[in-house]
């Protein structure tokens, strides 16, 4: 009998989260975007990036899509130790824009391929911004999303971070990427 109680209390509660969650989420999706400053903050995005040669094209390509103005923004990309294409691909996307926007950072065994902390704090070392955005290697966000960020950062005295809404590229590719499809729709920012 406890056990019929226990599982039955734990759906209620969760229902009860979840119908709580979702009209919270559609009240705040409801407000507009806070407008950004006449001269908005520059931002270091930091991308940790350990053989990610299959994605790490797309990913930098977004990025440097921002609607964010080009001028206020750097990318940089700290190439991990990686054993894989990533440092050629990286070279030919750093020739074909300019250094100020890209900086790409190469670690070797002696410096790099101790994990993503590490790796961040590389790339930390170089970032100009005040404000820092970090994105991982296989994330490809939409033009909008840096400028939306920033200026919901910046409309709150209170805050110091935000995190933004992502979605599943892969949601179809099997089970597994399904529910975790359905975990990010659920959780709310």
């Amino acid at each position: 009998m406890i056990a019929i109680i226990s599982i039955w209390g734990t759906l209620v509660i969760n229902l009860i989260l979840t119908i709580a969650g979702y009209t919270w989420y559609l009240k705040q999706a409801s407000k507009p975007t806070p407008e950004l400053p006449d001269d908005p903050p520059f931002v270091s995005i930091l991308v940790p990036a350990h053989n990610e040669g299959i994605v790490i094209v797309k990913t930098v390509l977004s990025l440097l899509s921002f609607d964010y103005p080009q001028d206020r923004y750097e990318v940089i990309v700290i190439n991990d130790n990686s054993s894989d294409n990533s440092a050629d691909l990286l070279k030919n996307l750093q020739d074909e824009f300019t250094s100020t926007r890209l900086k790409v950072i190469n670690t070797d065994k002696t410096n790099g391929g101790k994990g993503k902390s590490n790796a961040l704090n590389i790339g930390l070392k170089s970032a100009k911004g005040s404000i820092i955005s970090i994105y991982d290697a296989d994330n490809t966000p939409e033009a909008p999303a840096l400028r939306i960020l920033v200026s919901e950062l910046l409309s709150d005295n209170k805050l110091a971070a935000v995190i933004g809404k992502f979605r599943t590229r892969n949601k179809n590719a099997s089970l597994l990427t399904r529910f975790i499809n359905i975990e990010t729709l659920s959780v709310s920012t």
